[in-house]
């Protein structure tokens, strides 16, 4: 009883802390939204001056609504990102109740979806139409949480269904006067799901408006869906009513241009600090559609137009020098708001028509043409994953009060996200059958998706396909793995200068593949100067851990995945300093040889007020037969163990120790330096041979490990 009792009040403590820290979110985020009211005025006053006809009302009006934030004094506006999805990504194994080890289908019972949508008009919030046929499989499946006076949007309507629509056989018409079978059904057709508009927007029962960040916080969402982004690069348009391409970041004529694109700004941000003050808070993200956007030899009639100080857009002379397209190098244009590091963004591929849909090899996975690409000027690796978004066919609905029987066969990242979401949601559903009614969290939810993804593009991560193609199948089986012991999938916590080790037998069989991720403090050191933001290098990590494998054998290091900004397309193996995921590879190990796995962080880990902290992170291995140790394992015979002094210049003593134990030093990054046998209980041990620093001892017995850390002056 002592034991649930400690249980339930740590839990309460933690529940409160979160409240207070949302309190202060909230309060945060409304301060916010009125500095960026007060600047919205003074640039439409700068724009339009204080003689305004109805039409600019109007548009002033939308622009408000779907402000995002400011870079110097320009704004930049939200706007919609717009059964193939369900056999590509292996989601019918759930479904069908077909996973070895699993009890049942899994079609999202009892799991509550969140998404943030809105219309395909820009800067008109909408409503997903609840009465659509997709949605009446049972009652209440759809709950508007906006006014009722906001119309019906065709966006959400269709983001809504390629998460929950049931099933719903169709034979649909194509505009080229083709037919093609398809079926509605979503990922979760059972599930139900919360909505909210994106945009800013009065909700019932408050007197001012919402954020998005607002409305996160009012909802407290396991698992939100995002598809909608900001775009700081060419796009198309029109002024004065002719097709324009419009420059959305800064240009000086002659030549002088300036781009957010791959920039970490104040949304990301944002969406790091609600994540890490909720933990809980799954946030699925579009990566965009702006690939290759900018003019063209088909579009050479455009007229290009960039904005000017004041707001007003200005025509380039034809002795300017344009901004390169997006993406023009094959990479580099995810706008602000999808590059966060606690966040899932998601990048859009075609359908996979071969094979019955199925997955057979990398090359079956075609990046989308549309689908924005990372990385994040950093390197960070951004897409995070990727799935089918070309071609597919989901519910609409007519953009106004009264909803419509609508369907849309359509292309977008904003229909790749949803398919992500929903299978975190059966991930979810999964858990809490295995795991006593225990959600995912972001960083277990993100663990896992990484570490089961298919292989897309090169090897390795890349700026098209994130980490790899979704593979529903994989993670449910990882789960089970979990459940049976044949899997390592823990949430485990850093401290400070002491690493944490686990030795591992290879199973040989497979590769022995580590994968961890960590909600990290969001990263506030930056300006809006848009000399700055452009292609700014500085590592957006606050707390940096590192993984590596070290063979016990012959001392080889292995490293994680990484990409060069420079060269991003091809991923190299070294020093992650960029990312909250790291990721390491043995790829052919040797059957039945011990490697230690060696989780550590450079500098003091820090929590997002700047105080020293531990840190969280989730951890998935695979590729073993047999677990030999870990540190946490402290109980038992090692636990009157000490090490004395842990300050030295030249020897140590281990004290207390059983005899015949052994004991294990090693440098930060897991390499052995030496080792021996304890032979009594005052061992002493010379570190003299070595240079100043800090060091692990880690002393075993058949079965217990603890390690100590030491400091050699």
């Amino acid at each position: 009883m002592k034991k649930i009792f400690i249980s339930i009040s740590t839990l309460i403590i933690s529940l409160t802390n979160a409240q207070k820290n949302n309190e202060i979110l909230e309060r945060k985020f409304e301060n916010q939204r009125i500095e960026n009211s007060k600047k919205f005025d003074a640039y439409i006053t700068k724009r339009y001056g204080q003689d305004r006809n109805p039409e600019d009302l109007k548009e002033i009006e939308k622009q408000r609504i779907s402000l995002a934030g400011f870079i110097e004094n320009k704004p930049y506006f939200y706007k919609a990102y717009d059964q193939d999805q369900i056999m590509n990504s292996n989601s019918d194994y759930l479904q069908g109740g077909t996973i070895s080890g699993l009890t049942g289908s899994f079609n999202g019972e009892g799991i509550k979806f969140t998404i943030f949508d809105g219309s395909s008009i820009s800067g008109t919030p909408g409503r997903v139409f609840d009465g659509h046929v997709f949605f009446n499989n049972a009652t209440g499946r759809i709950s508007n949480k906006e006014a009722t006076t906001l119309i019906y949007g065709d966006h959400a309507t269709s983001v809504a269904g390629f998460i929950g629509a049931r099933n719903y056989p169709y034979t649909v018409t194509l505009n080229n006067g083709t037919t093609r079978a398809v079926n509605f059904k979503g990922i979760a057709p059972n599930s139900t799901i919360d909505a909210y508009a994106f945009l800013q927007t009065t909700l019932p029962g408050e007197t001012s408006p919402s954020t998005v960040f607002q409305k996160i916080i009012k909802a407290q969402p396991n698992i939100s869906n995002h598809s909608y982004g900001a775009n700081y690069g060419w796009s198309e348009g029109a002024v004065n009513g002719a097709a324009a391409w419009i420059w959305n970041s800064a240009f000086t004529s002659p030549n002088t241009s300036y781009d957010a694109q791959g920039t970490y700004h104040n949304n990301d941000r944002d969406y790091d600090q609600i994540v890490y003050n909720n933990p809980s808070y799954i946030i699925v993200k579009s990566s965009g559609n702006s690939y290759g956007d900018g003019p063209s030899t088909a579009t050479s009639t455009y007229k290009k137009y960039y904005e000017d100080d004041n707001g007003n857009l200005v025509e380039f002379a034809s002795t300017d020098t344009l901004p390169p397209n997006n993406c023009s190098q094959g990479y580099d244009c995810i706008g602000i708001g999808s590059l966060a590091k606690n966040i899932i963004v998601v990048g859009a591929t075609n359908r996979i028509t071969t094979n019955e849909g199925r997955y057979t090899s990398s090359t079956d996975v075609i990046h989308s043409s549309y689908s924005s690409a990372g990385p994040r000027d950093d390197g960070g690796i951004k897409p995070d994953i990727s799935a089918v978004g070309t071609s597919v066919a989901s519910a609409s609905s007519e953009n106004n009060t009264t909803g419509s029987q609508s369907l849309t066969v359509g292309n977008g990242t904003s229909y790749s996200a949803p398919v992500v979401t929903g299978i975190i949601g059966l991930w979810t559903q999964i858990n809490k059958q295995l795991f006593s009614g225990n959600l995912l969290n972001a960083a277990s939810a993100k663990t896992l998706m990484i570490h089961s993804a298919l292989e897309a593009g090169n090897p390795g991560p890349d700026p098209h396909f994130g980490w790899g193609f979704i593979n529903a199948k994989k993670g449910a089986e990882l789960l089970v793995g979990k459940s049976n012991n044949t899997v390592i999938f823990n949430d485990e916590t850093l401290n400070n200068e002491i690493p944490n080790t686990k030795t591992v037998k290879a199973s040989g069989s497979e590769p022995l593949k580590v994968t961890i991720s960590w909600t990290d403090p969001e990263f506030t050191n930056f300006t809006s100067q848009w000399v700055n933001v452009h292609n700014n290098r500085t590592s957006k990590l606050v707390n940096d851990l590192d993984l590596r494998i070290v063979d016990t054998t012959d001392n080889t290091t292995y490293l994680p995945w990484r990409l060069d900004y420079n060269n991003p397309m091809t991923a190299l193996k070294g020093d992650n300093t960029v990312d909250n995921v790291e990721q390491v590879i043995v790829d052919a190990p040797v059957a039945g040889r011990n490697y230690k796995i060696v989780i550590n962080n450079k500098g003091t880990l820090k929590n997002n007020t700047g105080a020293n902290a531990p840190q969280n992170y989730s951890i998935i291995v695979t590729g073993h037969s047999e677990v030999l140790g870990t540190k946490e394992s402290k109980a038992g015979v090692l636990s009157n163990l000490a090490v004395a002094p842990s300050v030295t210049k030249d020897v140590i003593n281990i004290l207390k120790a059983p005899k015949k134990s052994t004991f294990t030093i090693y440098d930060l990054s897991g390499k052995k330096l030496q080792n021996g046998t304890i032979n009594s209980d005052k061992e002493v041990v010379d570190l003299s041979a070595h240079t100043k620093g800090i060091y692990i001892i880690e002393v075993k017995t058949d079965n217990d490990v603890i390690s100590k850390k030491i400091i050699k002056e």
